[in-house]
């Protein structure tokens, strides 16, 4: 049997506001490379599985441009991008071009369309927006106060946790809205604390909430919260959303990490599966071990997707369209059962199954660490703490 090389794109963001995710993600596709090969070796194929990675920098011009590098090399599968915003830069090229992309993060609703070359190893944001109104009920939050990323995935978000929370009987305050490439958040703070301040006049502070939509500039809005005066900003609790949950941004700096820790700030993301715990937990330490913390879940997405990907590789033959590539991807996917579960699609490329769990910043051995602290069940609508 003649050895033979199976090439996979990756394109992830190893710098810019993605880069906590992006650094555990690079870890662990290689890592699941390494294991790929050497399982195919052991079984008698002499594959080699070839990585060819590039760093978006979390910059939707920059992830185009590295798609059509990656398309020139004769890469017909990407694992990425990163965020919404970048699939849905890439989308037309990719689209046009016979490339599929499977992005391990990308949750944003408006994506979830089928029979495009978009494939997604995690649900959309529907199930996040469930999961956020049923903390924020039984919480007794009556109104919400965003402040949020204005790019595709921050905007979908928003409209989901909006029609969930009014459905709830709560209220969404006009949202702050910040571009993705600020990096000075006085002014836009400023205007957040005149919000609270609107709310507080409105309700009891135990029922006001500030909700966070970010990437990792997250931990900047929160430092300059924790330094605001007259402080309406610290007088109320703040929740969370699945880009900033798990971020190493959060807990590297002190001041941010303290303000999360006092605050709460449950933030909700694609939880991994418990039954599999056995397959997700030595993967997890591996790529603790390299980037010392513990690695966001879409990084174990990334590991399961390059899995799949390799081994769709073994049946397409050269030549074969996209088409045919979807269609076999997509059933070794229905039939792998990885780290992060069953991976099985939906209609729309989609994760199929899946809940969330909470993480919050928790202040332990002088250091501030992520901890999961509740689980939502998307199957039954409870909500579990621990």
């Amino acid at each position: 049997m003649m050895p033979r090389e199976i090439r996979i794109g990756a394109l992830l963001a190893m710098t810019g506001t993605g880069a906590s995710t992006g650094e555990s993600s690079v870890v662990a596709i290689e890592l699941a490379r390494q294991q790929v090969e050497a399982h195919l070796q052991a079984l008698g194929y002499p594959v080699a599985v070839r990585l060819i990675v590039e760093d978006s920098q979390t910059d939707t011009a920059v992830a185009l441009q590295k798609l059509q590098a990656l398309f020139q090399e004769g890469i017909r599968l990407v694992i990425g991008p990163y965020s919404s915003s970048e699939v849905a830069h890439l989308k037309g090229f990719a689209d046009q071009n016979g490339v599929l992309l499977v992005s391990p993060s990308s949750v944003a609703t408006s994506l979830a369309l089928p029979d495009d070359n978009i494939f997604r190893f995690v649900s959309s944001d529907k199930v996040q927006a469930e999961a956020m109104t049923k903390m924020l009920t039984e919480d007794q939050i009556r109104m919400v106060v965003p402040i949020i990323r204005d790019d595709v995935w921050g905007n979908d978000l928003l409209q989901a946790l909006t029609a969930d929370f009014q459905h709830a009987g709560g209220v969404v305050h006009d949202p702050v809205k910040y571009l993705p490439e600020t990096v000075d958040f006085t002014d836009l703070l400023m205007q957040l604390d005149d919000h609270v301040a609107t709310a507080l006049s409105q309700y009891d502070t135990n029922q006001v909430g500030v909700y966070l939509a970010s990437f990792g500039e997250g931990a900047l809005i929160l430092k300059g919260a924790g330094n605001l005066n007259p402080g309406n900003l610290s007088a109320v609790a703040w929740y969370g959303s699945s880009a900033f949950a798990q971020n190493g941004s959060a807990i590297e700096d002190p001041e941010a990490g303290s303000f999360a820790w006092h605050h709460g700030l449950p933030c909700p993301i694609y939880g991994l599966d418990e039954s599999a715990r056995f397959k997700w937990q030595p993967v997890s330490d591996q790529i603790a071990h390299v980037i010392g913390r513990s690695p966001e879940v879409y990084a174990l997405t990334a590991y399961d997707a390059l899995w799949v990907a390799a081994t769709t590789f073994l049946t397409v033959e050269p030549g074969d369209d996209i088409n045919r590539v979807k269609q076999i991807f997509t059933s070794v996917a229905e039939s792998y059962f990885g780290v992060t579960g069953n991976t099985t699609l939906d209609l729309n490329g989609d994760r199929a199954f899946g809940n969330y769990d909470f993480w919050a910043v928790n202040y332990f051995k002088n250091d501030f660490v992520w901890q999961r602290v509740a689980v939502y069940n998307s199957a039954t609508g409870t909500l579990t703490r621990y």
